[in-house]
């Protein structure tokens, strides 16, 4: 658990996370009923789905004035933070071991990243290419779309 534990702590966290964590031995299993209680009835208390948003500038060198160079930062409890990362782990575990993920998938998988993802673009345009068949890429920058 202490892995899960970081030291950063939601406003809306009624105990400080330095404090779960010193407890962690004494609390780890009535968190653990909750997140399993929380899994099992499918329901997620709304208490934990309110969070503090603090705006952040996208980059240090935009205009600090001009709010569109802001993004939000939603911070969510603490025991909100642990129930999505059981969540993660088992919805990933189960797409993996039924081969329910694609093989070029790169967002969200371990060991994968931008630059998997262009290899393999890259690997298919040149066996394309070998092959004299037609290729064409498109390529789209959501950098500057505001989603909030």
């Amino acid at each position: 658990m202490s892995k899960i534990l970081l030291n950063k702590q939601s406003d809306s966290d009624p105990i400080p996370t330095w404090l779960l964590k010193v407890c962690a031995p004494v609390l780890i299993h009535t968190i653990t009923n909750i997140v399993n209680l929380s899994l099992t009835s499918g329901h997620f208390h709304p208490i934990l789905k309110e969070s503090v948003i603090s705006p952040l500038l996208k980059k240090p060198t935009l205009d600090k004035d001009q709010v569109s160079n802001y993004r939000p930062i939603s911070n969510l409890s603490l025991i909100s933070k642990i129930i999505e990362r059981v969540v993660k782990s088992r919805l990933t575990d189960h797409l993996v071991s039924n081969g329910l993920l694609n093989p070029n998938q790169s967002a969200y998988c371990k060991h994968h990243s931008t630059e998997t993802a262009l290899l393999y673009i890259h690997d298919h345009l040149i066996n394309a290419i070998g092959s004299q068949k037609l290729s064409c890429l498109c390529l789209i920058d959501l950098s500057g779309v505001c989603c909030f």
